[in-house]
């Protein structure tokens, strides 16, 4: 064994100093990313007792083994999202698993379920809005000409399985299946795109994280899938931002402990208050001899809005489908917007030549729905209260952050 030990001038290189000493190996590691693009000397299949010539290449599995087609496909039952290149003579060109001739089954350890022949096949028809005419995408592009297919999105890009669904008594229906399979599907009825756990779990990394939007993050899912033509990659865009929503609602309800028996949250109860204000039974022991009107136990609330988060009038509000209506930080809409009519005020008028909170009060925005949001949060620790979020209709009303105190402080 090796005692590697670091001298005080390897404990205080700087970002330049690791690049010097990279340098003069720039070269040799070129030559082994191009050899690395060529297949071994004598092409044979990397699995043991194989005497066949390799032809398809894995990236995705460790080392990027060569394989036969039977082989390939054998090793890749467990792995039907990784993607393969296939060997054309003088060069890898892009492929996949599906080309190399493997099908995917759903239950029974992925083996063919016994009674696929007795199947139903009226739920085999190519999705309504599917280009067709793609004979000139490459072929691990090109959509399936039998439609007994599904599209899978994942972080190694868009995939297309063929695939046959458990057809045993006891089967659940077929988006139940793909559940099981950590594959969530865009419809209920007659799925044809999935999208794997992982690749929504890493959006919503994303999304948090870096700020990516629905529409970039799927361009570069069409980039990995194909660096060359990413625009002649099936869009998903659509299918993503509505498959998105609800995966965080259902991670939201099973971080917050709901799923297990019949309950189901109540106003604020899918969003955290601060950890560090007292909250008796939660962070503060409710114990005899606890007195709660305390001033220790005080909290202090702060009003604030924000008044960039505009959003437009929707083109059919009557349709929205709303998945967490005052169920996390924002207040319940029918609620508040009964207070909004019933409640009367007048417009205000200010002495000052240029007063731009009263300018915003009386300004007319007839295309915005909601010129800001506005809410109260913790004087110490600035964590918002949940269900005390409002929209604002004309800049900063009293009547607004009337409705969010009365809300973060219920009676």
């Amino acid at each position: 064994m090796h005692n590697i030990t670091k001298d005080d001038s390897q404990l205080h290189q700087t970002q330049n100093d690791f690049l010097r000493d990279w340098l003069p190996f720039k070269g040799q590691y070129l030559a082994l990313l191009m050899d690395m693009e060529a297949p071994p000397l004598d092409r044979a299949c990397s699995v043991l007792q194989c005497d066949k010539e390799g032809i398809y290449r894995c990236d995705d599995c460790f080392m990027q083994p060569l394989f036969c087609t039977s082989c390939c496909r054998e090793q890749h039952v467990r792995h039907p999202l990784h993607r393969v290149h296939q060997w054309v003579g003088q060069f890898f060109d892009d492929s996949s698993l599906r080309l190399a001739g493997m099908e995917v089954n759903l239950g029974h350890g992925g083996s063919p379920c016994p009674n696929a022949h007795l199947a139903d096949d009226s739920s085999k028809n190519d999705d309504p809005w599917e280009d067709v005419e793609d004979s000139n995408r490459p072929a691990h592009l090109r959509t399936p000409e039998d439609f007994n297919y599904i599209t899978v999105v994942d972080t190694t890009g868009v995939h297309f399985w063929n695939i046959t669904y458990c057809n045993c008594p006891d089967a659940g229906a077929i988006h139940f299946q793909l559940l099981g399979a950590q594959l969530f599907s865009a419809s209920i009825t007659n799925p044809r795109t999935v999208f794997t756990f992982r690749v929504l779990d890493d959006f919503l990394r994303d999304n948090v994280e870096c700020g990516t939007s629905a529409m970039n993050y799927f361009s570069k899912l069409r980039r990995i899938t194909s660096s060359a033509f990413p625009h002649l990659v099936v869009d998903r865009y659509r299918e993503l931002m509505r498959v998105a929503r609800q995966w965080r609602l259902l991670k939201t309800l099973k971080w917050n402990g709901y799923g297990i028996g019949d309950g189901s949250p109540g106003q604020g109860e899918l969003a955290l208050f601060c950890p560090a204000c007292p909250q008796p039974g939660i962070n503060v022991p409710v114990e005899p001899g606890n007195d709660f009107t305390h001033w220790k136990y005080t909290r202090t609330i702060v009003m604030d809005g924000n008044f960039k988060a505009e959003h437009m009038h929707c083109s059919s509000p009557e349709d929205d489908v709303y998945l967490m209506d005052g169920l996390a930080f924002m207040v319940t809409r029918p609620r508040y917007k009964e207070f909004l009519a019933l409640t009367e005020y007048p417009a205000e008028r200010s002495d000052c030549n240029n007063h731009r909170a009263v300018n915003r009060v009386n300004a007319d925005r007839h295309r915005l729905e909601a010129t800001g949001i506005g809410g109260c949060a913790c004087a110490r620790h600035g964590c918002f209260y949940p269900h005390a979020m409002v929209d604002f209709q004309k800049g900063e009303r009293q009547v607004n952050m009337d409705y969010a105190l009365a809300a973060c402080t219920p009676a």
